[in-house]
This record gives structure tokens, sequence and C-alpha cells, in this order.
């Protein structure tokens, strides 16, 4: 799912840079990546700060999350330095390396000490347990709608960084990561409505118009076909009426679809346009929701694809109209900034991936220059016959960006490099779309 949602990504960034001249750099840029949003939280709240009617005396520094969802969103605040362990259900990459723990194994929880722990609900067991152990507990509720989204990141920002300017900065994180949405729901097509559903079974269980995937679908062009329903079930009936364009359902449940008689007379299933996603996309609500967003837009309308083949290439592949660039092309004139150790923003992100796609970093990255990173551009520098600062100046970009980029481990040649990468650096480098 990952290597798929990251080839979505690059080829609808591709297009959407290509084909919408009028919308401005930060928007091309939001939808290039959500590298605008990777940095970490760095507001200094004030603590106490009372949240939900609990208070939370001093910054945590061991917290528990046993909500994958709300790890997805400590994630997207940056904060998950702070967390001492998780619940089984976290499972992303950058969480990986994280102590992981059963979300209900009260005593195992209390025998890790912590000194926050979260999530989006606790049953009467383990209310309690932790209760008589002295251990601060706080439930956050999924967000339902954007408005909501908006309390949900202020909520856990001020919940890890304080209040005040950190509940200030979670807003400010939510607003960002809508804007890239926003970015996204202006390219699909408008000339029609596209019905669509997310399914989790065949038994009356789907995203219905209460629950915060329904506003993803929203963004991503297509109209829930259960948008009026609540409670996450529905009726077949209703599916049947509505007989929706495309329909998202949960891994393995599309040949039960094409094998069920009644499931199988509907238009999507006919026209074979059902899509199975991972439920995670559809209920974290970190950056996850933008990965979600890509892969529903790109699955509702592949045109989008047909109208990026004619003009931008797919990654890995050259474009129709020429195998060779241009000497006007192959100029470089984007003025780049010197990056170096300490700094963090979008264009240390884009340094950072296109040294991952070389082969010289091959650990998580978030957009903040450190030490490795420094390490990374030494070994770029030293592999591409450049003086080995450590920082990444104008010709060290030039040359990073470049298709005559020399990977890790192939100093002779770079045509490891141009195949893999050649169309983001054109696309997701920092050269103006």
């Amino acid at each position: 799912m990952k290597t798929k949602i990251s080839t979505i990504r690059r080829w609808l960034a591709c297009m959407l840079c290509a084909v919408m001249v009028t919308v401005s750099l930060s928007g091309c840029e939001n939808m290039g990546k959500i590298g605008n949003i990777v940095s970490g939280v760095t507001a200094a709240g004030e603590f106490p700060v009372e949240i939900n009617g609990v208070t939370i005396s001093a910054k945590p520094t061991k917290a528990i999350v046993l909500s994958p969802g709300l790890a997805d969103v400590i994630l997207a605040l940056g904060c998950e330095t702070q967390l001492l362990a998780g619940s089984e259900g976290c499972t992303q990459d950058s969480l990986r390396d994280l102590q992981k723990i059963s979300g209900e194994d009260a005593q195992a929880v209390i025998g890790l000490a912590p000194d926050l722990v979260i999530s989006d609900s606790f049953d009467e067991g383990m209310t309690s347990a932790l209760s008589d152990a002295g251990i601060t507990m706080l439930a956050v509720s999924p967000a339902t709608d954007r408005e909501d989204f908006e309390r949900l990141y202020s909520q856990v920002s001020a919940a890890f960084s304080g209040g005040g300017a950190g509940y200030d900065a979670g807003i400010v994180r939510a607003q960002e990561i809508f804007t890239v949405l926003d970015d996204i729901n202006r390219i699909v097509p408008k000339e029609t409505v596209t019905t669509a559903c997310y399914l989790y079974d065949l038994d009356g269980t789907a995203v219905t118009g209460d629950m915060f995937a329904s506003t993803l679908m929203s963004c991503a062009g297509v109209t829930n076909a259960f948008s009026s329903d609540k409670g996450g079930t529905y009726q077949f009936q209703s599916l049947r009426i509505s007989n929706p364009n495309v329909i998202f359902c949960v891994p393995g449940l599309k040949e039960q679809m094409k094998a069920n008689a009644d499931f199988s007379k509907l238009r999507a299933v006919k026209e074979n346009k059902v899509f199975e996603l991972d439920p995670s996309l559809m209920e974290w609500q970190g950056r996850t929701v933008i990965d979600a967003a890509y892969e529903i837009s790109a699955s509702a309308f592949p045109e989008l694809l047909e109208e990026k083949s004619s003009t931008v290439s797919l990654p890995g592949e050259e474009s129709s109209s020429s195998s060779e660039l241009s000497s006007e092309e192959e100029s470089d004139t984007t003025s780049y900034t010197k990056l170096s150790e300490g700094d963090s923003n979008d264009e240390v992100y884009k340094l950072q991936e296109r040294l991952e796609e070389l082969g010289y970093l091959d650990t998580e990255y978030d957009g903040h220059f450190g030490e490795y990173t420094t390490g990374c551009v030494k070994e770029f520098q030293k592999a591409n016959g450049l003086e080995e600062t450590g920082i990444a100046d104008a010709e060290t970009q030039r040359a990073l960006f470049s298709k005559k980029a020399k990977a890790k481990g192939n100093a002779s040649s770079s045509s490891n490099a141009s195949s893999s990468s050649e169309t983001s650096a054109s696309s997701e480098g920092p050269e103006t779309p």
C-alpha cells in the first residue's frame, strides 16, 4: 500500500503542477508532498493545562498512546519523541521502533509508569485501574468534520506542547493539512457528480455522513452515497438506489461483492470500479488523510493520469515527446537557498527525499537538517566530486537534483539515479512548476 500511495502522489503531483498553471506556487508545492506539514510543533505552551476536564501538570515526556488514529495525529504534530509506548495497532513506519503494548492490558501500562496515557476512549476497567495507580488519562475523540478537525489537533497539541501557543499551533497544523486537501479538491473533475462509498463489509457497515472519512471523500472529489446516514451503518436498499459510480472497501471485500447476487448487480462492480483501501486510510487522522485523498482521487478519476501522461513523464519514464532534454531544459537556473545543520523547512524535506532516492539516506526524515543528514550530504558530495562540507549549497543542490546525480555505490554513472528519480527531481524538486 505504501508503495502504491507513493507512486500516486508522484504522478498526481506532476499532473497538478503541469495543468494548474493558474494556481500559486505554494499550492503546487502543497500538492507535491506534505513537506509543509512535516516539521514538528515548536511552540512552547503553558503548563498546567486542562483538556476535557483533565489537568496535565507538566509537559509529558513518557506518554503512552493507545489509539492508532491519535498516534497519527501525534506524528503530524511532531510530538512522537515524547512517546514512551503505543498500542499494537500503532503500525506507522515512524513508530516501528516504539515499544508496543496491548491497549487492553492495564497492568502493562501501569508497569511503564507513564506521565500521560492518551486514547480516544477508555473502558471502565482501564479507567479504574489507571486511576487507582494515579496515572493521568486523557480521552480525545476523533474528528467528525473539518471544524472538528481543528478541535482534535488543538487538544492533542495542547496536551503535548501546553496551552496557549501549543493549542494555537495545533490549529495551524490542522489548517495546513486542509490546505493540501483543498488543493486536491480544486483539480478533480466537477462536471458531473461522482458518487462513492466505503464499505467495511457486506452486512451494513460503511462510512456514513457523521464520520470524518465522509469529509475526506468530499475533499477527494467524490460524494458519499451514505452522507445522510449516521452511526456507520447502511441499508442495502440505499446502496442499490444510489448505485455509486465507485466503491471503496476493505481488502478482500471486492471478490465477495463479485460473488454476491445482489452486490454484483451494482454499477461499480459491473464496471470494475471497486478499489480496496486499507481501513487505516479512512480512520487515521494525521498526515494519512492526505495519502487517503490522493488514493481516492486517483482511483475515482483515472483521467487525471491520462491528462498527466500527455504532459509530464510518469515516475521512472521518459517523456513521450522526447528521450533527450533540450539544452534549455538541462540548464538549471533555480535559485537554491543554502541548507545546513539546524535548518527545518520544506526545502530540507525535498533534499532528504532526493538523498533517499539516490540511496544516501536510509532512515525516516521529517524536514529537519540534523547530524545524520549532514553525513549523507557529505557522502553525496564525495561521490559526485564536490567539496565535502556537509552543507547543501547551491552547487550541491544543483548536482543533487540533476539527472546526472550519482547514486550511492554508483560513482561511475548515474543511470540508476536517473531511472528512479528523474521525474521526482523535476516534479518534486525546488524548481518552479
